[in-house]
């Protein structure tokens, strides 16, 4: 059979790589060999691995990741050609794989999860215990199934990974500097450290590492944001400038309206904005044991508990302007094609002084603090053995996770009565805010004493989730023929998940009016710094207040002290078995000097599923009690091709399914009551949700350079059946209104594109400037699927895929060499459609998110050979997350992610 050819020179530099130590890189004199160690041994490993798999596979090895300006997994992930991230409360919290989301996540082969999600919280994962990260894009029958994405497999440390005692450790000050507010600047710490050691023994060869990391972590996220374009009705807007709410709830309508006159329809914004603040602590722990009692057995055990613990507040300052009644000097935006609205002819209205009418509830305008005291515990314990004798390998790995999270919120409103509303629906800028007055108070936002008691909410959730896995593998090597390896393979999984909570809340006592301060003290409230366009600082009630004094709040309102008795309505079981099995081939052959190997073989999972619950749709509760058994037939064949010295393709075909998180399916309605002009919002699972599946093609043309490096193309398509996609309606719960958002099934979808990348290290340049790298990779997606067009109906209509941006892009530039290590990496993520029937009466009724540029920087310096100081910047460009709703020119959300600088020592011995 056809071997893949190495050169001598890429020859020798594989041998130097298994055996060089992690250091500075340097250029020897004499014979002018490059030693490769540090950022170039790691990049190496990955470009090996990318370059041998029997897959479509892209990786990050240990030392790279240390030398890349991320903090966590998730934020890794991005520098993977084909992956984007997406962020909310300045961290990445979620992972797409050419614009797909149904990632699977596993720990050295293992399925790990948060919760009662399917998969690891990318966040709560730190990068320093991480020796790697593979993404695989195409499918192998010996992978668990459970994404059609794709799948990350993080690998943990081991003590065999080190040749001896290794120590090392690290110890950061991060400074934040938010962005959109008048915020401070402020620094936390960070800190962590690893030991590992090995011996030889009478009993073999035995090892055991140990590392762990604390981090300390503030945020403050402001966001600015308008509403989807609508509410009760539109304006009429007269010459003059002065305008009223032409809708049957204006009680001045019909006067209005006589007055006479030409007037012209128009949209009014409703502005608003959230201080997200908070203060978060993450700590991680890993153990690894291994045993190698003779050449031909193995054993290892791997230990994690990955915990999170955070106080944070959502601060949110708004005004429902487009419910008052009555504006003066109204400006209408220039016509144009987003002034089509389902509602006809009406153009955005870019400015306006909305009045105070009758009792000074219209126009609406409040403060409100959502606090949140939140935990997630997060255990896994595997114990695994690998047997190899002769032709024959045996592995087995048995494996448990349990976690939880536990959510507690305190919500109060407070109102500001008899505003003038001074809108800004379309600046310069493209986007606005708005400002608000009371009679003699010019900027009565910030003044607590402005301000009077409104509505109290609660709420509480805990959703667990535990795992008992076992998975067995054997492989036999045939010879040299067609058929060269066979392998086969067993997996057997049980899984639970629970939620179980409450919510429910009051008005003020006889529907009173106080002001706050004169019910709990000057304590209650904050000035918190605000959010740009939005008049600055503003009064909201303390978020330590509300969760430190909670029964002193709970008792004004009429609650019972301590939480809400567990509401058996919203109680959620879930329990699935699963059993699979595969049975695969490797093969080989050769047409003239074209060597061609792979594997095919096929996966069958048979999953039984049983589901407990309620479901709520407007005030209707039906009990939900499931019992469903399915079975996936997951065929897939891949094929590697040697064309040429250095020119290989791979090719895979395969059938992938998606099962939906169990929090997808759990039916229990979360809900967020209206106040005063302004609907309630509420989401919930789907117990009828179906897996996704997806049949999908890939093909790469890569050519590796002699000596280092590589330039790569590759397409992909993917066939889609069922793609999970929110959907948004208005339901009356208990006489009110709510928009509920819940999770349904597509019909069918397609996906596909191109992938460029290319990485080399410039060791043809003269001097110091051969410690210069490139790193660049470039992605084009499309895709359509098809959307219900009721929550459960069977009629479509072909919309994008959600989430899923056209183009996206990485570049980095890499120095190592004197002991200087640097990377500036820039990151290019194009705009996507983030939702459909989002509720506007704008055309099209989708919220669509801006383009995003961001720039990061790592720079570290060598001391010693044992001790190197380490500098780290992110987002030096500012980006921000922006969006608008069907046109420009009406606004949605600005998310202003902060600049984070940090700098620490690292050491080694």
């Amino acid at each position: 059979m056809h071997q893949f050819k190495r050169t001598p020179i890429a020859a020798a530099l594989l041998s130097v790589l298994a055996a060089t130590p992690a250091l500075a890189q340097e250029q020897a004199a004499a014979d002018n060999t490059v030693v490769v160690s540090g950022i170039r041994q790691s990049v190496r490993k990955a470009e090996d691995i990318k370059r041998t798999a029997d897959q479509v596979v892209d990786s990050i090895n240990a030392e790279d990741i240390g030398k890349f300006p991320d903090r966590s997994v998730g934020e890794a992930l991005q520098r993977i050609p084909g992956v984007q991230v997406g962020r909310s409360a300045s961290q990445v919290d979620s992972v797409l794989i050419r614009g797909l989301p149904d990632l699977a996540t596993t720990v050295n082969g293992n399925e790990i999860f948060t919760g009662d999600g399917r998969r690891l919280s990318y966040q709560d994962l730190r990068i320093e215990g991480v020796a790697g990260l593979d993404v695989f894009k195409s499918a192998t029958p010996n992978q668990q199934e459970g994404g059609i994405a794709g799948l990350m497999d993080v690998r943990l440390r081991k003590p065999f990974d080190f040749k001896g005692l290794s120590a090392s450790g690290f110890v950061d000050g991060v400074n934040t500097h938010p962005r959109g507010s008048g915020a401070k600047a402020f620094t936390d710490p960070s800190l962590g450290g690893l030991v590992s050691n090995r011996w030889k023994t009478s009993y073999g060869d035995v090892g055991a590492l140990l590392d762990a990391s604390y981090v300390k972590d503030r945020f403050v996220n402001p966001v600015q944001w308008f509403a989807e374009p609508g509410g009760p009705g539109l304006w009429a807007v007269r010459a003059d400038g002065t305008a009223y709410r032409n809708d049957p709830g204006n009680p001045d309508l019909a006067a209005e309206q006589a007055k006479g006159g030409a007037t012209t329809a128009a949209v009014m914004p409703f502005p608003g904005g959230v201080y997200n603040s908070g203060e978060r602590e993450r700590q991680q722990l890993h153990g690894a044991l291994q045993w190698k009692p003779s050449d031909k057995l193995e054993l290892d055990s791997q230990a994690m508990y990955m915990g999170y613990r955070s106080r944070s507040a959502e601060d949110y300052l708004f005004s429902v302007a487009r419910e008052g009644n009555k504006a003066t000097n109204v400006v209408i935006a220039p016509s144009g094609p987003y002034c089509a609205t389902s509602r006809g002819q009406a153009c955005p209205i870019a400015s306006a002084d909305v009045l105070p009418y009758g009792d000074g509830t219209a126009p609406y305008t409040a403060s409100s603090t959502q606090a949140h005291q939140q935990k997630t515990d997060t255990a896994y314990w595997s114990l695994g053995g690998k047997y190899k004798d002769g032709d024959w390998q045996v592995t087995s790995d048995l494996a448990f996770t349990y976690s939880k999270f536990t959510d507690d919120r305190i919500i109060v409103d407070q109102s500001l009565p008899f505003a003038t509303v001074h809108v800004v629906g379309l600046d310069s800028g493209g986007h606005g805010g708005f400002t608000a007055s009371t009679p003699g108070h010019a900027n009565a936002l910030n003044d607590p004493s402005q301000y009077v008691l409104r509505g109290f909410f609660q709420s509480w959730g805990e959703s667990s989730g535990r795992q008992v896995q076992w998975r067995n593998d054997v492989s036999y090597k045939v010879g040299q023929g067609f058929i060269n390896k066979l392998a086969a393979g067993i997996r057997l999984s049980s899984r639970d998940a629970e939620y179980h909570g409450n919510e429910g809340g009051a008005d003020t006592p006889g529907g009173a009016r106080p002001v706050p301060v004169s019910v709990f003290g000057p304590s209650f409230n904050d000035v918190v710094p605000g959010v740009e366009r939005l008049g600055g600082a503003f009064a909201t009630p303390s978020q330590n207040f509300l969760l430190d004094s909670r029964d002193q709040v709970r008792k004004y309102y009429g609650q019972a002290a301590g939480r809400l008795a567990d509401d058996p309505n919203r109680l959620f079981k879930q329990t699935e078995k699963n059993l699979s099995a595969y049975g695969m081939a490797n093969y080989g052959f050769d047409i003239g000097s074209v060597g061609v190997s792979g594997l095919a073989g096929v996966r069958v999972s048979r999953v039984q599923r049983d589901i407990n619950g309620n479901n709520r749709i407007g005030d209707a509760i039906s009990n939900v009690d499931i019992s469903t058994t399915h079975t996936d037939v997951l065929p897939s064949i891949s094929a590697k091709v040697d064309w040429a010295t250095d020119w290989m393709s791979h090719i895979g075909w395969g059938k992938t399914v998606t099962r939906p998180d169990f929090a997808s399916l759990n039916p229990a309605l979360s809900l967020t009551p209206p106040s005063i002009n302004r609907p309630g919002y509420g989401s919930a699972g789907n117990p009828n949700l179906k897996p996704v599946e997806s049949k999908s093609f890939d093909i790469t043309l890569e050519r590796y350079f002699d000596n280092n490096g590589y330039v790569s193309v590759a397409y992909f398509d993917r066939r889609i059946d069922g793609y999970l996609q929110p959907f948004q309606q208005v339901e009356n719960i208990n006489g009110l209104p709510y928009t509920v958002t819940r999770p349904q099934n597509a019909g069918k979808g397609k996906l596909h594109g191109y992938e460029l990348s290319a990485q080399k290290f410039l060791d043809f340049l003269p001097g110091a400037l051969n410690g210069l790298g490139v790193q660049a990779n470039y992605t084009y997606i499309t895709g359509t699927t098809e959307t219900a067009n009721t929550l459960g109906g069977s009629d479509f209509t072909v919309t994008p895929l959600i989430n899923v941006a056209k183009k996206n892009a990485n570049v980095a530039l890499i120095y190592e060499k004197f002991g200087v290590n640097g990377r500036l990496a820039y990151t290019h993520r194009d705009s996507y459609v983030e939702s459909l029937n989002n509720g506007g009466i704008q055309l099209p009724p989708t919220n669509v998110v801006r383009p995003r540029n961001q720039l990061d920087l790592s720079l570290g310096y060598e001391i010693t050979p044992h001790l190197s100081i380490q500098f780290n910047a992110w987002n030096l460009l500012k980006a921000s997350y922006e969006s608008y709703s069907g046109y420009e020119s009406f606004p949605r959300d600005i998310r202003y992610d902060p600049a984070v600088y940090s700098l620490g020592l690292r050491f080694k011995l």
